[in-house]
């Protein structure tokens, strides 16, 4: 029997912080300065009002994936500096409806610059009016997702997975995937605590079962 191509997992992280090794800092140079937040006052200082404080969400809510983070307002009509999560940018396509945090929104305007996305939505039209979403976790349903070729799996669809061995033992459960620049590298999660490694290879996986939420390996020797 011919082994199935190993799973390619195309998506949001569930958690950016974990997972996309992306900076939120921006260097000088890496896009275009926020006119406000350089403002002076009258005294000739720097305006340093801290900005309204917002409860980071890290997990998108159940039944939903991450594809966005508002890092904050920009400007004063509207914009939101945003750092994408995914690699699909028509998520953010004009007329595109997202959930900032359970907030639901729709991007009326979308431009990139400096390694960031700037977005407008509708019915916000000014820096207040956006600064309630500073921080927020921008999110889709999983149910709006596109079906992906066979052998192919979404980020969310494979964490979690029981990982089992050709004869049915269980090794774990998968909690992390990494990107490795070549092939992904599954983390799992054994009975006793410890992480195994496992190259998303073709020798290696052998099937996917997402209804009955397993995955099968043939686990290199050295693991």
């Amino acid at each position: 029997m011919p082994r199935r191509r190993p799973p390619r997992p195309k998506t949001t992280p569930q958690s950016p912080a974990r997972s996309t090794g992306r900076s939120t800092h921006q260097s000088a140079d890496a896009g275009p300065r926020d006119p406000v937040a350089d403002a002076v006052t009258n005294a000739g200082q720097r305006d340093e009002t801290p900005p309204e404080k917002h409860t980071l969400k890290v997990d998108p809510d159940p039944g939903h994936i991450a594809v966005g983070r508002v890092l904050a307002p920009f400007g004063l009509k509207g914009e939101l500096k945003v750092q994408s999560l995914t690699d699909n940018e028509e998520r953010f396509a004009p007329k595109s409806k997202l959930w900032a945090d359970q907030q639901p929104v729709t991007v009326v305007k979308s431009r990139a610059a400096g390694g960031h996305l700037y977005l407008t939505l509708k019915g916000y039209l000014d820096r207040s009016s956006v600064d309630r979403f500073r921080g927020a976790l921008l999110q889709v349903p999983e149910s709006m997702l596109p079906d992906l070729p066979e052998g192919q799996y979404y980020r969310y669809q494979l964490l979690g997975l029981t990982i089992v061995d050709r004869e049915g033992r269980v090794i774990g459960k998968l909690e992390e995937i990494i990107e490795t620049g070549a092939n992904d590298v599954y983390r799992v999660r054994t009975e006793d605590c410890s992480d195994v490694l496992l190259p998303a290879l073709n020798d290696v996986i052998i099937s996917v079962d997402l209804q009955a939420r397993n995955m099968v390996v043939d686990p290199p020797e050295w693991r």
